[in-house]
């Protein structure tokens, strides 16, 4: 480990299923990180990337699906994926699962709470972060064409290179006369490309939210328990 985050606990998420207990540990290296994943206290896998969206093979224990921030800050999501021939193909899609809980009292937890507790809210500042993403390029360049830079006046040399006889190739391509778009319809897929992004953004904030409630719900289950915790018929 790096001096930087020698002194740095590690992230931690918890899962307690079918009377196992599974723990995601995310450690700073540098500028990755190091994700461990351990079950009942033996590391099931491990790997170190800077990658956002992470999959740990466990091999009989399944597989874990990890998404990690752009830059800094707790995970977004940690989910087990139960063991099956295709457990790590359907972590790589990040559906289904079950996900972990970040430990408690840790940013993790406390970015979790807040989201559960302030949904719409979440869900706006994701849509206002892809907006700012659609505006910011366009006013970057709009401020540049406003500014006169004094660029340096380079004394190019003035070479006389030869013309190179290029062939003249003649492909007969159709001649189609395709019908206009209507002026609606050009206005509309002009404005797509910044409209697009924004409903993305919002669908996916959406999501996270029914996400996370159908996961507390499905927490809840008496078959989500241990065994020993389950209630008897």
């Amino acid at each position: 480990m790096t001096p930087a985050s020698a002194g740095k606990q590690p992230e931690r998420w918890l899962l307690t299923s079918d009377g196992h207990e599974h723990l995601v540990e995310i450690a700073e290296v540098g500028l990755r990180r190091r994700l461990t994943w351990s079950v009942d206290g033996t590391e099931a896998a491990t790997k170190t990337t800077s990658d956002e969206k992470v999959v740990l093979d466990g091999g009989e224990h399944g597989a874990v699906g990890v998404r990690l921030p752009t830059f800094t800050g707790p995970a977004r999501r940690v989910t087990w994926y139960p063991p099956g021939a295709q457990a790590v193909a359907v972590a790589q899609t990040g559906l289904g699962g079950t996900d972990f809980d970040p430990e408690p009292g840790s940013k993790a937890a406390v970015r979790e709470a807040w989201i559960r507790e302030h949904p719409n809210l979440h869900a706006a500042r994701r849509t206002g972060a892809a907006v700012l993403g659609v505006v910011l390029p366009i006013l970057g360049i709009w401020l540049l064409s406003r500014i006169d830079i004094p660029w340096p006046s380079i004394p190019w040399p003035d070479w006389d290179l030869p013309s190179i006889p290029w062939p003249d190739i003649s492909i007969p391509l159709p001649d189609w006369d395709l019908p206009e778009l209507p002026a609606w319809l050009r206005e509309l897929l002009d404005k797509a490309k910044y409209v697009v992004p924004v409903l993305v953004a919002l669908a996916v904030a959406r999501a996270e939210v029914r996400r996370r409630r159908a996961q507390d719900e499905r927490k809840q289950r008496p078959t989500d328990l241990p065994p020993e915790h389950r209630p008897q018929p």
